[in-house]
């Protein structure tokens, strides 16, 4: 068996280290939706069965058990001196760093401007997506009068803080969001001025976002496809890849997993419009991503369907971001957050387990951004019900400190999720501490043993 060894030293750092299969079982799916449309509750879904009903416990037992598996690492240590022997009663703090898994929120401009809403931004997120900044009726509501100051200011301020940026969106393919000079142009015109548009944005910001939004909601609409050509999306995927060619491209649609009698926008006709895309003379060497809108309404949340989209979905090999998620509230009620807090942990809990999910956007965060549908905080940044929520999860799916002491033998074993950390540990003769930081996953440590050795 391969043990990683790791050789104490003050403070080091050690880096440490398609869709084909999901096409394959749209069949499955196909029947899964023809037979659960038009219905209010669709009974569960998972690996093994199509339809089985579940209690409220089993459904968190199942939830907590794909979580164990797809985000955490059962790790085994070993402390020993350089002579072999092992180190009795030594004294362990482990600290994760960061986490392989981004919590993100939806920003605005606002947040310019505002110190405290900033503070507040940077303590919690590791992600975010502009709201309209990046969108091409932001940059340019007038023909040939680009304006990216907004934008530009924004991306500084993530920059300096490790808050990663999706690109969004460098087109959209709904008339609705067009500009009146962009639905004014011939198709000539409009190829060309498309062209332009992906060509500033893109070169401008290369390399600096983790991924791209390239045509918006192309399920659901085809201002573009009806005015170029069908195959005007992988057109300008293939303009995106060839500038752009080391960032993630995604699709990003709503409905995939929110509704079931959306005909639009099932998982099946998303992963045959991702594969369209990818099969594009010139897009085979692209890196895609699947992002999920996630708007949620009031009513409660059909979680069998959920999980079955997310399983087929996660079939394809692709990161999965859910990228705009809100929950509305139903001001009939006399509490009207209650349900939104409840249907909220719900989606959010069946979506950390599945381990294609690499990210969650939050959509909105503090008030002052606006909350025509969630807001996590008031306009004093005082948490909302939403708000508590969340904190809540953000802190039980982190590892946070451990302190351990290592048995007779040196060895102790623990489980933490998966990301990097720094593992300090204390001699216990000498009271001499050492530390070393590594990254843990099960690309990284792949036998999970880990042999730490003090020398000296």
């Amino acid at each position: 068996m391969k043990i990683l060894t790791i050789f104490l030293l003050p403070c080091i750092l050690l880096n440490l280290g398609d869709i084909t299969h999901a096409q394959e079982n749209e069949d499955s799916f196909d029947h899964y939706y023809a037979t659960a449309k038009g219905k209010n509750t669709v009974k569960d879904w998972d690996e093994n069965n199509l339809f089985s009903p579940f209690t409220k416990q089993e459904w968190r037992s199942y939830q907590e058990k794909k979580i164990n598996e797809g985000r955490k690492t059962e790790l085994s240590f070993k402390v020993t001196y350089a002579n072999k022997t092992a180190v009795k009663g030594a004294r362990l703090y482990i600290k994760q760093l960061t986490s392989d898994f981004h919590w993100g929120c939806g920003m605005t401009h606002r947040i310019l401007n505002n110190e405290a809403y900033k503070n507040w931004f940077a303590s919690k997120f590791t992600a975010a997506d502009f709201h309209n900044e990046l969108k091409w009726y932001y940059t340019e509501k007038i023909q040939g009068q680009e304006n990216y100051t907004d934008p530009d200011a924004m991306l500084k301020f993530a920059d300096e803080n490790g808050i990663i940026v999706r690109g969004h969106t460098i087109l959209w393919d709904d008339i609705k969001y067009q500009q009146k000079w962009v639905k004014a142009l011939s198709p000539e015109k409009l190829l060309e001025a498309a062209n332009k548009r992906v060509d500033s944005v893109v070169k401008r910001y290369k390399g600096r976002l983790i991924g791209w939004d390239v045509m918006n909601e192309n399920l659901h609409h085809h201002f573009f496809e009806k005015r170029l050509d069908k195959n005007a999306s992988a057109m300008f995927y293939n303009r995106v890849y060839n500038i752009d060619p080391n960032t993630t491209l995604y699709m990003n649609e709503f409905n995939t997993t929110e509704h079931v009698n959306d005909e639009d926008a099932p998982p099946n006709k998303y992963l045959r419009k991702l594969k369209e895309i990818q099969s594009y003379p010139g897009n085979g060497g692209m890196k895609m991503g699947i992002g999920l809108e996630s708007h949620y309404g009031a009513e409660p949340i059909d979680l069998h369907y959920v999980r079955s989209s997310l399983s087929l979905l996660s079939q394809a090999g692709l990161p999965i971001w859910l990228t705009e998620l809100d929950v509305k509230m139903d001001p009939a009620l006399q509490n009207p957050t209650e349900l939104q807090v409840i249907y909220l942990e719900e989606i959010l809990r069946e979506s950390f387990s599945h381990a294609a999910v690499k990210a969650i956007i939050i959509w909105t965060g503090a008030s002052i951004d606006g909350c025509d549908v969630m807001c996590m905080t008031n306009e004093k940044l005082e948490n909302t019900p939403v708000g508590d929520l969340i904190d809540r999860l953000m802190e039980e799916w982190r590892t946070g400190n451990i302190e351990v002491v290592a048995d007779s033998n040196g060895c102790f074993e623990v489980s933490v999720f998966n990301g990097r950390y720094e593992v300090t540990v204390v001699d216990p003769v000498t009271n001499a501490s050492t530390c070393v930081s590594f990254k843990v996953d099960k690309v990284s440590i792949p036998d999970k043993n880990i042999h730490l050795q003090i020398l000296g």
